[in-house]
């Protein structure tokens, strides 16, 4: 019996028996088969397949057993199933848009028109480098492009502290124009502003009110409960243009009333000790004065400019 140490063959390795039984034979391919396969799994990344041929030659008073093993890869499953993967993403593509350089599948520009009509126009546009390797060459800037390529690529827009800078959106919108994106809804990046909540109670008195927009509360579907309307406070213009409500809360927890805004996305900004509050407690302007503490909240939401007009100062 002739068999490699180290568990490496090549596609025709095999084991060759001679002048044996042919029941011999099988029990001693058993054997073997068990023996090389556990040092191929110890020594090598390559394992080899137990199912043999068996081939039977006659020759001068012996026979010869041939039993040939199949190499079997332990990742070539791995590998075929991202060359798939890849091939359905379509090939990588590098482009320079205004001097920057990007890289990205076909697959994930085609999700803008701009690119889908280059594609349309020119089938083989992904083999052929054009302008310093790059497959395509847009003359646009560059530091807007990755915030489109990022778009395009979790259909979301990341703009963190830039959400806020309107000369910034506003240069953005005209590259999402470019790209054809501005036909898909919501897909303008827009401009994002501060919305405060404050959370407070008199320091001699374990009641918590909050002080925000009314929508903040009643859009909630599981506000139900947590929060009740004072219905005399916020009747001023400026509270009713805003939509700037008090509620109180219905729990004595300050942790509670925290957390429940906390897992809207609102973060403490300041705490405020010592300030002089006052709550409206009836229709004909009785009210509570006294010095509490303040819990002021925030966080940054989409702006939504029709939302807000002007209070009415005219007399």
């Amino acid at each position: 019996v002739t068999m490699p140490l180290s568990g490496e063959a090549s596609p025709s390795s095999s084991i060759v028996l001679m002048g044996a039984p042919a029941t011999e034979v099988e029990e001693d391919f058993a054997e073997c088969i068990a023996a090389w396969a556990d040092s191929a799994r110890k020594t090598s990344s390559n394992s080899y397949a137990p199912g043999f041929s068996l081939r039977r030659q006659h020759g001068s008073g012996s026979t010869t057993h041939n039993l040939e093993f199949q190499p079997i890869n332990s990742a070539g499953s791995s590998h075929i199933e991202v060359r798939t993967r890849q091939q359905a993403l379509g090939p990588v593509l590098t482009l320079n848009v205004g001097g920057w350089t990007f890289q990205s599948t076909a697959s994930t520009l085609r999700q803008a028109p701009y690119f889908q009509e280059i594609f349309e126009a020119d089938p083989n546009v992904a083999p052929l480098p054009s302008v310093d390797g790059a497959n395509i060459f847009v003359d646009r800037p560059g530091e807007l492009f990755k915030y489109i390529l990022e778009f395009l690529r979790s259909g979301s827009w990341l703009l963190l502290e830039k959400s806020a800078d309107l000369d910034f959106l506003n240069a953005l919108r005209d590259e999402v124009c470019f790209y054809g994106l501005d036909g898909f809804r919501d897909c303008a990046p827009t401009t994002r502003v501060s919305e405060f909540a404050t959370v407070w109670q008199f320091q001699a008195d374990t009641s918590l009110y909050v002080d925000c927009f009314e929508q903040t509360i009643r859009e909630d579907p599981d506000h139900q409960g947590l929060f009740r309307l004072c219905k005399y406070t916020g009747l001023l213009p400026l509270d009713q243009q805003t939509g700037t409500k008090r509620f109180k809360a219905t729990s004595h927890h300050l942790q509670s009333v925290m957390m429940y805004f906390a897992l809207r996305g609102f973060t403490l900004q300041h705490v405020v000790e010592g300030s002089m509050v006052t709550h409206t407690t009836s229709a004909d302007g009785q009210h509570r004065s006294g010095v509490g503490t303040q819990y002021i909240m925030h966080r940054l939401v989409p702006a939504c400019p029709s939302a807000w007009t002007p209070p009415n100062t005219q007399r």
